[in-house]
């Protein structure tokens, strides 16, 4: 299967023959790295890794003596989320907020080149963690995915499934709600914004299905936690949830 990644980094690779691009977080010359990173920069994106909360995936706390494999956070253990499993590729800072902040607000598509070798290179060491997961975006509601003019969280989710060789299903959930924007809400509002904003789409490919859900960014989880409840109460065995960033407190604004 050709990827979009895969047809965006030939055309890039033409473009930079004849119209070389500087990396777009440093400004220096581009020596390798990526399309739109240079080596270091691309070098600086740090995978999140282990110690981990086992459920949302947030770095272990120095507070928490020798963690162990499946430990849980303060916040799973006082409030559980419906997801069964979060985990997102990076911290939502420096290097990878410029490269996700290219691709979602100045609509560079061609970004997904970079995007596809990072995805590569973070899928490699998870083994079979997601055998058996079909793969669906946390959907844009209509009027937003107009105003934005694609929908990002499809795209990498194809970036995702394509990596993966999974089964992609690009409709099990539909956003019937045109929510306020998460940014600046506290988790509770986030919560009582996103409630009742998705209903499953088609039934039959929820139930019984393990659900590997993706989007570019996660904040305090509760968009992912409402598609993650529609989507057990539709049958789903499992439901996971994949992004590539990670808002770490007082780090970022951007939210899932």
């Amino acid at each position: 299967m050709k990827t979009p990644g895969s047809g965006f980094k030939l055309i890039s690779t033409v473009l930079n023959l004849f119209f070389p691009q500087n990396c777009i977080y440093c400004s220096r010359e581009r020596n390798g790295g990526g399309e739109y990173l240079c080596c270091d920069c691309f070098s600086d994106i740090g995978f999140i890794q282990d110690p981990m909360c086992f459920v949302c995936g947030v770095p272990a706390d120095i507070s928490y003596d020798l963690p162990g494999v499946e430990f849980s956070c303060g916040v799973c253990r006082q409030s559980p989320y419906q997801f069964d499993r979060a985990r997102s590729l990076g911290h939502y800072d420096t290097v990878l907020r410029q490269l996700i902040h290219h691709f979602k607000y100045r609509k560079q598509l061609g970004v997904l080149s970079d995007i596809d070798g990072l995805l590569e290179k973070y899928f490699s060491g998870c083994g079979d963690d997601y055998m058996g997961f079909t793969v669906s975006p946390v959907p844009l509601h209509f009027n937003k995915m107009r105003e934005r003019g694609f929908d990002q969280a499809f795209l990498l989710a194809r970036q995702v499934a394509d990596v993966l060789h999974a089964p992609l299903e690009s409709a099990l959930l539909r956003r019937v709600t045109a929510t306020s924007a998460q940014a600046t809400k506290t988790k509770f509002e986030r919560a009582q914004n996103i409630k009742g904003a998705f209903e499953v789409n088609r039934p039959d490919a929820v139930e019984g299905k393990k659900v590997l859900l993706v989007d570019d960014v996660f904040t305090t989880g509760e968009t992912a936690n409402e598609a993650a409840k529609i989507l057990k109460k539709a049958g789903a065995q499992k439901v996971y949830v994949f992004t590539l960033g990670r808002v770490v407190v007082g780090k970022g604004q951007d939210s899932l």
